[in-house]
């Protein structure tokens, strides 16, 4: 085995730990990745989905309503209307605890 076979396969090794060693301080770092809006939509991202929210609200309430009127009325999908609309307006209400849980505060 040559010299210049044995300097090549030293510079291997040590570009490989010098790679390893590296990659061991990247992973035990402190990585802090907080998601933020792009300038200028994170105020209108906030409205239509305060939007979306809020009509979302309004929609389970009337299909609240219009379950109830159907059951009084007698029809039988009433029932299927009405359970659907209580259960999203109990995800909608829960939503924020929902969120919160997942993501936790900022």
């Amino acid at each position: 085995m040559g010299i210049s076979v044995l300097v090549k396969s030293w510079k291997r090794a040590g570009l490989l730990t010098a790679l390893l060693l590296a990659i061991g301080q990247t992973a035990t770092a402190q990585i802090d990745i907080r998601p933020e809006a792009p300038p200028g939509l994170g105020e209108k991202i906030s409205m239509f989905l305060g939007w979306v929210y809020w009509l979302a609200i309004v929609a389970s309430v009337a299909g609240v309503i219009v379950g109830a009127v159907m059951l009084w009325i007698g029809r039988d999908n009433g029932r299927q209307l009405l359970i659907l609309a209580l259960l999203s307006l109990a995800i909608l209400a829960s939503l924020g605890a929902l969120l919160n849980a997942i993501w936790g505060q900022p």
